[in-house]
This record gives structure tokens, sequence and C-alpha cells, in this order.
């Protein structure tokens, strides 16, 4: 009995006995048949892969090819204009403006954030340092221009004011010497009047015995009355002297005596007039440089202060009021913040409260290289400005500067602008928009935005072509603004588009696809 051999073993001795080959090709040939046998497996689940593939594929083709022909439908169902009747036309109340050309100019959009108007945003600081004894205002607070805010002790404002009271003392004094100097030259002057005249020493001293001359009254009616003297003995002589009783040397020793009396009394009136003269100028340089250095006090006392004081009313008669700092408010605001609690000890330069007036504030842009045109915009210029937080609210901006100089950091140049914002629906810090015009605006046939319309990912608007009929016309549009939205393609100048309505006509031109 035949033991049982292996299918290889049965072809082997096959091939054996019938291919006379070498033991080398017939192990050869038996790897082969082994290789073939393993990949049998893979190589079915390949071709059931790749008939599934092609049954898929001729499904979707079979799919599309049966769609393809009700999309050509619909497409043709739409029409291309329509006829309403005189009902439809009455309760549609439509409107409609001719295509014409317009100013157009392209735009960039660039994020903003509103800021502070710098000249408006004050921090009120403290000027020394000191106790903060009271604290008026909290953040929030509307406040007016010179409303008091707080309160600061301090012996730095006592001894500022306490120069001013030195300094008001010593002008008091000035005023009062040239008071008495004016009075002196002016009663000198009447004196001179009646020296000149030649009235007799006892007249003349009965006139000005009240008046104030000073040492000056002593001097000149001391010289005058030996200058009278020599002339009256001169006058008893002459007489004596023409008749030969009196030697002629006698009568010119006479002569002499009068003329040097004279020479002595013109003298003494020369000196004390000038001398009058000059204490008078002395005296008002006095009350002038006193006035000085007490206007210099109280500017000391201001600047530490912050404010002007009212010289009149303000308080210097007690210690506590010397050294009592009012801190007023320098322009009208609102108080944004507050840094210190009534009785903290504060310094030199600490921030007391912040205010700003915030009716007006200010839109900082960056000027990047792809907007680069922009930065010829002059100051003066309408920016549209608009704000996310308010729903997109447009609202308006005047450039008030464009930078000069390129930031290293992010290759930009800052652009400024000021913004209404006398609702108060702005607040520093927020976001927007900037709307800025890129290059000179230039003319385009322009529609109203109301009048475009979209069906598919296809612009169109509506002709009137005058009897109740409205023609569709796809458009390609350019830029665009509030008012005005530039049409590239599909319209000519002139052409009535409907603008109040066009919603409505699209809904009747789809109605009518539907129905055909």
């Amino acid at each position: 009995m035949l033991a049982r051999m292996h299918p290889f073993e049965v072809v082997d001795s096959i091939v054996t006995r019938h291919n006379p080959m070498s033991e080398k090709s017939v192990q050869t040939k038996k790897s082969l048949l082994q290789s073939f046998t393993k990949a049998i497996p893979t190589l079915f689940a390949l071709s059931v892969m790749a008939s599934g593939w092609l049954l898929v594929h001729r499904i979707n083709e079979a799919g599309q090819a049966s769609h393809e022909p009700d999309a050509k439908q619909e497409a043709a169902s739409i029409p291309d204009s329509l006829t309403l009747p005189s009902g439809k036309l009455e309760a549609g109340r439509f409107e409609a403006v001719p295509a014409q050309s317009q100013p157009v100019q392209h735009v960039h959009n660039l994020p903003g954030r509103i800021r502070y108007d710098e000249a408006k945003h004050i921090d009120v600081k403290a000027p020394m340092d000191g106790i903060l004894a009271e604290v008026l205002v909290m953040p929030g607070q509307q406040v007016e221009a010179g409303q008091l805010l707080a309160v600061l002790r301090s012996a730095e404002i006592g001894q500022a004011r306490a120069e001013i009271l030195k300094r008001q003392q010593q002008l008091e004094i000035a005023r009062q010497m040239l008071e008495r100097e004016t009075t002196l030259a002016k009663n000198l002057k009447s004196l001179s009047g009646m020296l000149d005249e030649g009235k007799p020493i006892d007249a003349i001293e009965s006139e000005i015995n009240d008046q104030a001359l000073g040492s000056y009254r002593q001097e000149l009616l001391s010289s005058y009355s030996k200058m009278r003297l020599a002339a009256e003995l001169l006058a008893k002589i002459e007489p004596l002297a023409n008749s030969g009783s009196v030697a002629g040397r006698v009568l010119r020793e006479r002569e002499s005596e009068r003329q040097v009396a004279e020479t002595a009394f013109r003298t003494a009136r020369d000196q004390a007039t000038f001398a009058a003269t000059q204490s008078k100028l002395k005296a008002e340089a006095e009350v002038d440089e006193c006035d000085r250095q007490c206007n210099l006090a109280w500017q000391a006392v201001e600047n530490l202060v912050g404010y002007k004081e009212d010289r009149g009313k303000v308080n210097l008669s007690t210690e506590d009021a010397l050294s009592r700092l009012e801190i007023r408010a320098p322009i009208a605001g609102t108080v944004e913040s507050r840094g210190f609690a009534t009785n903290e000890r504060v310094t030199r330069g600490s921030s007391l409260i912040a205010l700003a007036n915030t009716d007006s504030l200010y839109v900082a842009a960056s000027i990047r290289e792809n907007d680069w045109a922009a930065v010829g915009l002059k100051p003066g210029t309408i920016l549209s400005v608009t704000v996310p937080a308010l729903k997109d609210r447009v609202f308006e901006a005047s450039i008030r500067y464009v930078g000069r100089e390129v930031q290293a950091d992010t290759n930009s140049i800052p652009l400024v602008a000021t913004i209404d914002n006398s609702e108060g629906l702005l607040r520093p810090g927020m976001f927007v928009r900037v709307t800025i015009p890129i290059g000179p605006p230039r003319q385009a046939l322009s529609i109203k935005p109301e009048s475009i319309v979209q069906h598919e990912n296809q612009q169109f608007v509506f002709v009137d072509m005058s009897g109740g009929t409205f023609k569709r016309v796809d458009v390609a549009t350019g830029e665009a603004s509030e008012d005005w939205v530039e049409v590239t393609k599909g319209l000519t100048a002139g052409e009535l588009v409907v603008t109040k309505g066009a919603f409505l006509l699209k809904s009747e031109l789809l109605l009518m696809g539907e129905s055909e």
C-alpha cells in the first residue's frame, strides 16, 4: 500500500519523471508555486474592492445624469422679466433711480482703539507732601472747572503763604514812603513858587506851617532868609554910597554878599528839587519791586495749588488757613479714578485724582505697509469709524495728525483722529474699525445699495422697463459706500434701477419660476 504524498511531492515526482532537470531547477519551480498560492487571497480582495468602486462610480454617474436635467430645467424655469398688474404696482409703491456716475474711492479697514484726548485727560497730583484731610468726589462724578476736589494740609504751603504776608507788609511800607515823597515833592513845588514871588519870610512860613516839607523847609527858608537880608543891606547902603557917606568898597562887599547869598539859595533850591524828585523815583521803584515780589509770592502759591486764588478773598489770618491747600478741578469733566482716601499721607507727585473730559475722544490706528498710500491723508479728513460693541454703529472722525516716524517694532505709522462723544456712548479702550480712503476718488457708474438683490450667489437688479414691466439684470459690483455701489458690469448710464421694492420683485420672480 502506497504512502500518502503531499501535492507538492506529487508535482515534484511528475516533473522529475517527465523533465530531466537538475535538483536545483525543481526546487526553484516549487518556490514559485508556493508564492503564487500565498498571493491568491490578496488578489481576490483587490478584485472585490475594484468591483465595488466601479459599481459606486456608475451609480453616481447615473444620479448626476438624472439630476442635471432637473437643474437645467429649474434654471431655465426662472424668467428674466415680469409684468405686474396695476394692483400690485400700487401696493408695491416701487421707486427707481437711474444708474449714474458717482465719485467712488478705494478704502481699507484698520483696527483701532478709542483713547483719551490727551489735552482733556489730566492726572491731578499732590504738589507737595502732606495729609489728605478731605476727599470730596467719587469716581464717575461730573465736576466743573474750579470745583473743590480735595483738601491737603501741608507746612510747605503755609510757608509759601507766610511769604505772601511778608511781601504784602513790605509793599505797604513802600507805598507809605511813596506817598510821603509825593507829598514832599508837591509841597516843595508850592514853596518854590512862593519863593520865586519874593514873598516875605513871615508870610511864607504862615502859609506852609501845616505842610510837610521834611528837611527842605530849613534848608530853603534859611538860604532864602540870608538872600533877602543881603539884599536889604545892599538896598540900605546904596544911597549912602551914592552920597559919599560910605566908601565904595563897603558897597561892593555888600553886593558880593548878596550875590553869594542868592547863589547859595538857588543852589539849595535846585538840590532840594533834585533830591525830592530822586526820592520820589526811588519810592516808586521800591513800590514796584515790592509789588513784583508780592506777585511772585502769589505765583509760587498758585503753582503749588495748581489754580489761581482769589487774592482778595483768600484767608491768611490763621495758621490753619495758611496750611490749607485746596485741590480744585483744572477742567470740567468726569472723575475717572482716585488714588487715596481721607487722612492718608501723600508725597509730592502722588496721583490723587484722574480727571477727563470725554465729550471728544481720540481714535488711534496704525498705517502699515499695505496701506502706505494713506500716509498722505491731511488733518481734517473725515473717516468712518465702526464700533462693534454698539452693534456696528458708524461714527465720523476727523484726522488730527498722521505720524512722521515709522515705529520700528510694528513697521507702522500712527494715525490719530478726533471723534465726537457728546452722546457718551464711547469709552476709552473700545475696539473699533477705521475705514480710510486709499488714493484719490474717481467717477464710476453707481447704483443705490438697496437695489441689489441676490439669488444662488448671483447679484442682480431690476430695471424698470415702464408699463409695469421689470427686467432682471445680472451685475458685478466694485467699491461701495453707504450711499452708492459701483457697477462694473451689466448696466449702462441712465437705466432706471428699482430701489424701493427690489426684494418684492425678486419674490414675485421666484414664484413665477416655481409656478412654471
